[in-house]
């Protein structure tokens, strides 16, 4: 493994660096000094102490720069310090050179050159942070090995050992200089990699806690809208079991239906805002695909007439069962996000037409759905860009959107590993339109087709034994609400306003089943859960379920963490509800 290169730009970097050279080179240096004693006069022997004690000093330096409290200073001191310490410590090494050439002449000529060589080849390979640094290391040196390759006695004479000394030189400053360069471009590539390391670092800290921002938000408008819109759809079925004219059981029938539509389009924009794209995961369910482009289409009529546009529905093959299992949010948010966007293209006096075909291929239905308008037509050149959110076409223009919606509807069929595009209305169409332009959004995919299994078992309504709930909700709108939906059922409710009241109301009574809330005052519903979980006798075990709008994943399991036996979501889906009821009653049937 390559060993990472020090960063002699930062503190740490320059200090490891300089006491490493330091420490070994003290070693080195007292062996010298040695030698000189044996071999040498005093004055020799005090240069090689001279040079101990300024590799000593340097290392004194990385010493006070480890302690300065400002790092930024610290450095350029040392930096400094380190650059007039090696011009002090190659000089003295040139010049004791030279004292051991003239000490005993020629006789010592290899011996001098041999330590100018060595001080030459450390200058030149030693780090250096300047182009400054590396000259006053390498031209002391390189000047007295040239010294002592000249035969002073005939200075003129270009010797053998002279040229070759000089092409030495040459050739350690050519290669060392490129070096240097190599290193300095290094040392600044690293240094940008830490600066660049550290912005993203603090880039990731910062995405982070902005998914949290997010996550946190989407939880409360989870919560917040799905509170009001529980009672909305609450009130609506309850009315519609009321004694109604026609027109008021069809408009209750509508808010119902709208109602179903929006919180199903809620759940979907809800869980792809916060999803990761590239983890994104298919609900599979049963659907109806004919029940649901009915809703649609009713759902949209009245829009559809209040801006003069005829909104019909086309079912190709009547006999056909549309009942499928397949992702019922992504289906229904690409069916409103083609009727949407053919609406708004649609001037007054246009039709919008959305047709349903299909054909069965073994066990599994291939699915096309269509939806034709008589807006303006969509040029070839435009078409393979259409589905590009914010990458505009000329019609997207003049209905002033943003493309996000068809980029969605293109998603959704790409995760259900359909296909999607849009084309320009058949002949016969044209003229079913009046020969007016138009285009036609189409989309097609496979699913399983559904076999409806026995109904279960439905609650007895006539039974004597009424099935004791107790349900926790400060809301008294969706406490209402409850109330309306088990009206009719063989059920006792109690109600609990908060989770310290479910407690009290669970330990002085006997119930067969919590319906627990999340978000409540003094304590809430996981709370209560947990406590009751902690404090109730061995062998016995109350079901207890949450009815919560907070159903993101992470939040089921953290309910069942908490002891939870499941999650009923809000707005109530209230066959879930009596399907749990019927559930509780079987099994305490089965118990008696």
């Amino acid at each position: 493994m390559l060993k990472r290169p020090t960063d002699v730009t930062q503190l740490d970097g320059l200090v490891r660096y300089s006491r490493g050279v330091a420490l070994s080179r003290l070693a080195l240096v007292a062996c010298f000094v040695l030698l000189l004693l044996m071999f040498t006069p005093w004055r020799m022997a005090g240069l090689g102490v001279l040079e101990f004690g300024l590799y000593f000093a340097l290392f004194l330096a990385t010493e006070l720069a480890l302690r300065d409290p400002d790092p930024e200073r610290a450095h350029r001191r040392l930096a400094l310090q380190s650059d007039v310490l090696m011009f002090l410590l190659v000089t003295n090494a040139c010049w004791l050179a030279t004292q051991i050439r003239l000490y005993e002449g020629p006789q010592l000529q290899v011996e001098a050159a041999l330590l100018a060589i060595c001080v030459l080849l450390f200058a030149a390979l030693r780090v250096h942070l300047t182009r400054v640094s590396y000259l006053i290391g390498v031209v002391p040196p390189s000047l007295t090995l040239i010294w002592i390759a000249i035969d002073w006695s005939d200075p003129f004479r270009l010797s053998h050992y002279t040229l070759a000394m000089a092409l030495f030189v040459a050739a350690v400053l050519v290669v060392t200089a490129r070096q240097q360069a190599t290193d300095r471009a290094l040392t600044r590539a690293l240094r940008d990699l830490t600066r660049n390391h550290v912005a993203l670092t603090q880039a990731m800290h910062e995405s982070r806690a902005a998914n949290r921002a997010k996550s946190e938000l989407l939880a409360v408008a989870s919560h917040e809208i799905r509170t009001p819109l529980n009672a909305i759809l609450g009130f609506a079925r309850a009315l519609k079991g009321e004694s109604l004219t026609p027109r008021q059981a069809d408009l209750a029938e509508s808010v119902v239906e709208s109602g179903e539509q929006l919180t199903r389009l809620l759940n979907g924009v809800l869980d792809q805002a916060r999803a990761d794209p590239l983890r994104a995961k298919l609900d599979l369910a049963p659907l109806d695909l004919r029940a649901l482009a009915r809703s649609v289409v009713r759902v949209w009529n009245g829009h559809a007439r209040a801006i003069g546009v005829t909104l019909t529905l086309e079912d190709a093959d009547p006999t056909l069962s549309f009942l499928v299992v397949a992702d019922l949010v992504r289906v229904e948010q690409t069916l409103v996000n083609l009727v949407s966007n053919a609406l708004g293209a649609v001037s007054a006096g246009g039709r919008v037409t959305l047709r349903l075909a299909g054909v069965v291929e073994g066990e599994a239905l291939r699915v096309l759905v269509e939806v034709a308008d008589t807006g303006p037509p969509i040029p070839a050149e435009d078409r393979a860009r259409v589905f590009e959110a914010w990458d505009q076409t000329e019609r997207g223009r003049v209905q002033g959107g943003t493309g996000a919606g068809l980029r969605v509807c293109a998603q959704n069929l790409a995760l259900m590993g359909g296909e999607i595009a849009v084309d320009p209305p058949n002949a016969t169409l044209a003229v079913a339109q009046g020969g007016r332009g138009g285009a036609v959004f189409w989309f097609a995919f496979a699913a399983p087709i559904h076999r409806p299994r026995p109904a279960p078992v439905p609650l007895d309504r006539t039974g004597r034994d009424e099935i004791r709930v107790l349900a926790a909700e400060d809301n008294a709108a969706n406490r209402k609400v409850l109330a309306l939906a088990l009206e009719n059922a063989p059920v006792a409710l109690t109600f609990a306003e908060d989770g310290a009241l479910a407690l009290d109301l669970w330990r002085g009574g006997v119930f067969d089943l919590i319906l627990m809330d999340v978000n409540m005052p003094v304590l809430g519903g996981r709370e209560a859960v947990r406590e009751i979980r902690r404090v109730e006798p061995a062998g016995t075990r109350i079901p207890i379920w949450m009815l919560t709008a907070n159903v993101f994943p992470e939040d089921v399991v953290r309910y069942r963490e908490d002891g939870a036996d499941g999650v009923l979501r809000k707005p109530l889906d209230v066959a879930a509800l009596y399907a749990l009821l019927a559930e509780i009653a079987q099994k305490r049937m089965a118990d008696a």
